[in-house]
């Protein structure tokens, strides 16, 4: 905790008017002792959190917060432009909706709508799902270039949730083979029993998966009927958001 405190109020020393510090600088603006400034400093470089000037030797703010600032705010712009669909696909199936996003191994919701039912799937923003037995995550992977695809795969414990939870890296790439052939991705209690979801991906503009979007109810209301209902209003939720952030199909 107390490296982590350090890390940003080392951090906090750059602003628009101060981009650029040496070692000497951020040592007074800190208080901090010079070695301890000196050795976070140069780890900050390391992960490209910072640069340093080898002529003048002096630190400014690294690439990788840009990456992680752009993540942010294409985040905040795809919630932006994805709810007002969101909201009309939960209204055509009164089932509950979620928007999620990959993340490492993970698929994480960041945003949602509950279902109108009583017995409803509960919406929870921030929660992290697995990829490979949830709708959400398999529309995503399955639309992932082959190698990112394969990297992640080979970093999955296939743990079965339920007895239907593909637990089987083979069988899992031939599920990613229909899903990206038919464009859409079902979840039959693979990860919870009694839940079944149906999910679609999300593209911008250079074609790149970078969401999706589940219809998610109890296995009594999400019947064949009903999912075969739900096919067509999730296809034009995500073609309309993926036009909106500028795709091409």
């Amino acid at each position: 905790m107390q490296s982590l405190q350090r890390f940003i109020t080392i951090l906090e020393c750059f602003t628009a008017e101060r981009p650029e510090l040496s070692l000497g600088e951020i040592v007074r603006e800190t208080g901090l002792p010079k070695p301890t400034v000196h050795r976070i400093a140069e780890a900050m470089v390391r992960y490209n959190i910072l640069t340093k000037d080898t002529k003048t030797m002096r630190y400014k703010v690294g690439v990788k917060l840009f990456e992680m600032g752009s993540v942010y705010l294409a985040s905040m712009e795809l919630r932006d432009i994805a709810f007002p669909y969101l909201d009309w696909l939960q209204q055509q199936t009164k089932e509950s909706i979620h928007l999620g996003i990959l993340e490492g191994t993970e698929v994480v919701s960041i945003e949602g709508l509950e279902s109108t039912h009583s017995l409803r799937l509960k919406v929870w923003i921030g929660k992290r799902a697995p990829l490979y037995c949830t709708a959400i995550g398999k529309a995503i992977l399955a639309f992932l270039p082959e190698n990112e695809q394969d990297e992640i795969i080979s970093k999955l414990s296939l743990r079965a949730f339920t007895k239907r939870t593909i637990t089987n890296k083979e069988l899992l790439r031939k599920e990613l083979k229909k899903i990206r052939q038919e464009g859409l991705s079902y979840d039959r209690q693979e990860h919870e029993e009694g839940i079944c979801c149906i999910g679609a991906p999300v593209f911008d503009r250079s074609g790149r998966v970078i969401a999706s979007v589940s219809i998610s109810g109890p296995a009594v209301r999400m019947t064949p009927d009903k999912v075969q209902k739900y096919k067509a209003f999730l296809i034009q939720a995500v073609e309309n958001i993926s036009q909106r952030l500028g795709y091409v199909s």
